[in-house]
Formats: C-alpha cells, sequence, structure tokens
C-alpha cells in the first residue's frame, strides 16, 4: 500500500478562459523554448505549476531539462488524451458550453507536455465518442481543437490525429430518433472485451431488466447475462500505453459527478451496450424511478411502447414526437422529473462505468487482462465547472480549478470533495475501493494527500477545511443524498 497518493490543486488567476486559440503560452518556459509564446494565458500556467507542485521531475524544475511527464509518457508510447466533449452546447441554452465540455485551452497545455515526454517518438489521439446527436464540427470549432492540432503538427514529427470515436450519428427531434448516418468511428477500429466474472454486473439482481443507449434493450442484455459481460471498446484506447483523461468538473444526473471515471465512458464503442438503469423501482428490484406510483407505472408501459414502436417502425417518429410532448404534460418533463435512472438510487450506470475502466486500464491491445495497468494521467478543467442539471444542462460555476494527478480515483475523489459532496454517499467513488482481481484503487482516501501553491490545498485530503471546498448543488435526483453533511 502506498503511504502517499498525491494531488495537485491550483487555482486560475482570472476569470474563465481568455487566451485565444490555438492557446500559446503566455510566458516563456525553459522546458518549451521552441512553443511560441502568445497572451497571457492563465490556464496554461495553473496546468504547469499543478506538475511542479505534484513534484514531477523536481530536480530539474526551471531548467531547460524539465519533463514533468517524463515518468508517465516515454518516448514511442501511443498516448491516448481524453476530453469530455459530450455535446455541443448547454441542452437549453445554444449559446453557452463551457460548463458542459473540456476546453481547448486546458488540452493544449497538457498536449505540450506530453508532446515533450514523447520526444519526437510517439503517437498522440485526441479522442472523444461524444452523444450520438452532437454535432462534432460545432464542438471542434467550439474549443479550437483543430487549430490546436494543426499547430502542434508545425513543431513536431510526432503524429498527433484528432477523432470522433462515434461510428453514427443521430438525427434527434423532440428526443425522437428520425434516423442515422454512418460514420468512420475510431480509425483504429474496435475490439470486444468480455469482464466475465470480474464484471460488476456479475450476480447482479439487475440481470435482464437493463436499459441502454438505444431502444433495443433486447441488444442491451445479450451483453450483460451471467458470466459473459461484454464491451465494444475502441482500439485508441485498448492499444493506448497511456491514457491522458481531461474531464470536466461536474454533476451528474446517474452516477453524482461526471469526473475522470465516468468521462473514459466515451471511448466505448457500442452504446446500446451500456446499461444505464434497470428497468422498474426498487419495490421491484428496479432503480428507473425513486418509487411505484400510479404515474410511474403508466410512464413505464407507455414509454415502452413508444420506444418499441420506434425500433420496428422508423417512419412513425413525427407522431411519435408529437406524443413525447404531449407526454410530458402528463408525466412531467424530465428537467424536472426523476426517471430514466437520473437519482441517487441507481445501483447500475456506476457498475457500467467501473467496467468501462477495468475493460481499459487493464487491456494491452487484444490482450485482457494485461499483466500491468495502464499508466494515467488526470487534469480535470474546473476553470468554468458545472452544477445541478449535470452532464448537459448544467449551471455554470466559475470555480477557477485545475486538478491533476496519476490516480483517477484519488483525483475524482478530490475533486467531489472540493465541489462540497461527500465522495463516501457516490457509489461511482466509494465502492472504486471494493476489493477486486481488478482494482481500481490500491490505496485507501486517507492516503490522498494535497500540494497547490495555495496554503488551503495542502496537505492530507481528510484535513481540509470545509471552508476551503465549495457548495455545487447536485442534479435534483442527488439532492440530500450527495452533500457532505
Amino acid at each position: 500500500m502506498p503511504s502517499r497518493v498525491l494531488v495537485g490543486v491550483q487555482r486560475v488567476s482570472g476569470r474563465g478562459y481568455t487566451a485565444p486559440v490555438p492557446y500559446h503560452p503566455g510566458s516563456s518556459y525553459p522546458e518549451l523554448a521552441q512553443v511560441p509564446v502568445g497572451e497571457s494565458n492563465h490556464v496554461y500556467d495553473a496546468v504547469r505549476r499543478a506538475f511542479a507542485v505534484l513534484g514531477l521531475d523536481a530536480g530539474n524544475h526551471g531548467t531547460p531539462s524539465w519533463n514533468p511527464l517524463g515518468a508517465v509518457v516515454r518516448p514511442g508510447d501511443r498516448v491516448l488524451i481524453k476530453p469530455n466533449l459530450i455535446w455541443h452546447s448547454h441542452r437549453q441554452n445554444p449559446q453557452e458550453w463551457h460548463a458542459v465540455i473540456t476546453h481547448g485551452s486546458v488540452v493544449r497545455a497538457v498536449l505540450d507536455y506530453v508532446l515533450l515526454a514523447l520526444g519526437d517518438a510517439g503517437h498522440v489521439t485526441i479522442a472523444d465518442g461524444p452523444q450520438l446527436d452532437a454535432d462534432w464540427r460545432t464542438i471542434i470549432e467550439r474549443t479550437g481543437l483543430d487549430e490546436v492540432v494543426a499547430d502542434c503538427r508545425k513543431r513536431t514529427s510526432t503524429s498527433v490525429q484528432l477523432c470522433d470515436l462515434r461510428d453514427s450519428w443521430m438525427d434527434v427531434r423532440g428526443d425522437v430518433k428520425y434516423g442515422e448516418t454512418p460514420l468512420g468511428g475510431d480509425p483504429a477500429g474496435s475490439s470486444i472485451v468480455d469482464l466475465g466474472e470480474t464484471s460488476r454486473f456479475y450476480g447482479f439482481a439487475g440481470e435482464g431488466r437493463y436499459y441502454g443507449a438505444d431502444y433495443d434493450d433486447e441488444e442491451t442484455n445479450r451483453a450483460h447475462q451471467g458470466s459473459t459481460q461484454r464491451y465494444r471498446i475502441c482500439r485508441s484506447a485498448l492499444d493506448a500505453d497511456v491514457i491522458v483523461n481531461i474531464p470536466k468538473l461536474k454533476t451528474h444526473k446517474k452516477v453524482g459527478v461526471t469526473l475522470s471515471l465516468k468521462n473514459l465512458v466515451g471511448v466505448n464503442a457500442e452504446r446500446n451496450w451500456l446499461p444505464h438503469y434497470t428497468v422498474g423501482a426498487p419495490d421491484d428490484g428496479g432503480d428507473q424511478f425513486p418509487a411505484r406510483t400510479i404515474r410511474t407505472s403508466t410512464e413505464q408501459i407507455g414509454m415502452s411502447w413508444l420506444r418499441n414502436a420506434a425500433d420496428r417502425w422508423r417512419t412513425t417518429a413525427p407522431f411519435l414526437r408529437t406524443a413525447k410532448s404531449a407526454a410530458k404534460r402528463v408525466w412531467g418533463d424530465t428537467q424536472t422529473t426523476v426517471r430514466s435512472g437520473n437519482w441517487h438510487g441507481n445501483d447500475t450506470c456506476w457498475r457500467m462505468v467501473h467496467d468501462i475502466n477495468r475493460a481499459v486500464l487493464y487491456s494491452a491491445g487484444s490482450v485482457f487482462p494485461a499483466q500491468e495497468r495502464k499508466r494515467t494521467l488526470v487534469v480535470i478543467d474546473g476553470v468554468v465547472a458545472g452544477e445541478g442539471n449535470g452532464p448537459e444542462s448544467p449551471r455554470a460555476v466559475h470555480a477557477g480549478l485545475i486538478l491533476a494527478g496519476l490516480d483517477p480515483v484519488a483525483v475524482d475523489w478530490t475533486a467531489a470533495t472540493l465541489m462540497g459532496f461527500d465522495p463516501n454517499r457516490i457509489p461511482q467513488l466509494a465502492r472504486a475501493f471494493d476489493d477486486s482481481p481488478l482494482p481500481l484503487a490500491s490505496f485507501a482516501p486517507s492516503d490522498i494527500v494535497l500540494f497547490s501553491d495555495n496554503l488551503e490545498y495542502r496537505g492530507p485530503l481528510h484535513s481540509l477545511s470545509p471552508d476551503s471546498c465549495m457548495h455545487f448543488e447536485p442534479h435534483f435526483g442527488w439532492l440530500d443524498a450527495m452533500e457532505r453533511r
């Protein structure tokens, strides 16, 4: 057991993201002498300082030889950089996106240090699989990632590519699927990983009643039955030597918070194999609704009929859109009504999150489980964060934070704590310490130690003053269920 697991926490001076694309550093740093200098860039500086306070390559800090990621990223490595690019905007406010997706300036700062560690020998893929109805072009324009990649290609012989991992785009109008358009998907392809008895779903009571991401729930349940627990994962993740996870700091309706563990779900290549909830209410072993009432019972029957109709007769989409609009007046709108596993009693979705992380971290190409766990780096974009109805409709919180560390669970546990939540009350985090042949955490929460330029963020996490934590509001389905008591 390690005596300490380190997490760097840095405040970003200034408000929001101010540097122009492609987000050059605002100062000349000795280790990055070949990198152009641009306008003031507080985000870049905060990422750099987060690496420094972690003590990465401490002996060379301040010199041209400083290589903070050298122990994580090695020359010749295949590196996957995974930002959170879930959707192109806030669902209710098309002009707002800063609280929804990872900002390009954070990706740029991390990318420069990844390239420094690779030393012109290796391969970098910046990739995500957004929601199936997301507009990739708008995402890339808003984040500036296409210009970031183009700029880096001018300065390095290392292969750097930007990739939409989806193999289809879905035309959705009024929450109804009208059709699909094929996309290229991961250029490296995908492979099936079967977790078998190491899966969080092995022996779970919800078997046979899972609902995934599409109308065909039979497909979801065929992938998860008994000792067969299958996921189709993009090869860019499976083949990677290093996973660099750059999530957004925000809340989530099904798992409480969406940080690095939840962010990795975006490398999945078959959405409908992902159990999102178990149909029904707790009194019959489900977690779709908090309780069985006349409203939820009629909704369960009605929505099941509508989904089956949409799956069988795609030409009925306009009728179904009208029917769904009418149904909202009877059963309530999802923005205000708890349904679809969007509450703290969801005992299904966190299991899927853990499974995806194990499938990726313990794979070496087509080998699963691999002898060694992948190397990881997490940098959380909390400059503008999100609270409330996350992950797609959060309210913006100007938290001004960058968090960094080498262990995903430690960084996520720290982030949730700083948001004002109790990680022990969030199964996605609390159950990460369960015994397993493929452990997600091999330490205790009491081993997490914070390092920062700010005195309030130094020392053991469990000794952190409550006054140093913020007060994020959870998704309404998690109110009074995850806050720090």
